[in-house]
């Protein structure tokens, strides 16, 4: 169990920070050939139904990076559920989600891998403390 949270602990700093990397004489380093995948999961807690199950999957294939955001209201409305896509930025320590309607989400990466919600300048919510996702899946293919 210990082994594979490591995996995808490393997964998650190899996924993001890619995007990050600048090639010798400034110029951006060509995208890696390997396609890879990570996902999150979480919950929080709701002013109007039992809780809110998040799933995030981000993906980087050659010079795109994609996201799929995929959130479950429990209890009140039957079960309302939300899904948003778009593209995603790693900002630094911030990971910007962007949806194809003009939205941006803000999450931090945290030391042990896992993403908190932030405001577009990346200081905590203090309404959104709860909102943390844990990395549950990693995949790379050649």
């Amino acid at each position: 169990m210990r082994r594979s949270r490591k995996a995808v602990l490393l997964g998650v700093a190899v996924l993001l920070a890619a995007c990050d990397m600048d090639a010798p004489g400034g110029r951006v380093a060509a995208a890696p050939a390997v396609s890879s995948t990570m996902e999150f999961e979480g919950g929080r807690p709701c002013v109007d139904c039992l809780g809110i199950d998040a799933w995030l999957q981000l993906e980087h294939d050659g010079g795109r990076r994609r996201y799929r955001l995929v959130e479950h209201y429990r209890g009140a409305g039957n079960g309302r559920r939300f899904e948003e896509a778009g593209e995603w930025i790693a900002d630094g320590d911030l990971l910007r989600l962007r949806n194809a309607d003009g939205g941006e989400r803000v999450y931090a990466r945290l030391a042990e891998g896992s993403l908190q919600a932030r405001d577009s300048q990346g200081r905590p919510l203090p309404a959104a403390a709860d909102d943390v996702m844990m990395p549950v899946n990693f995949a790379t293919v050649r």
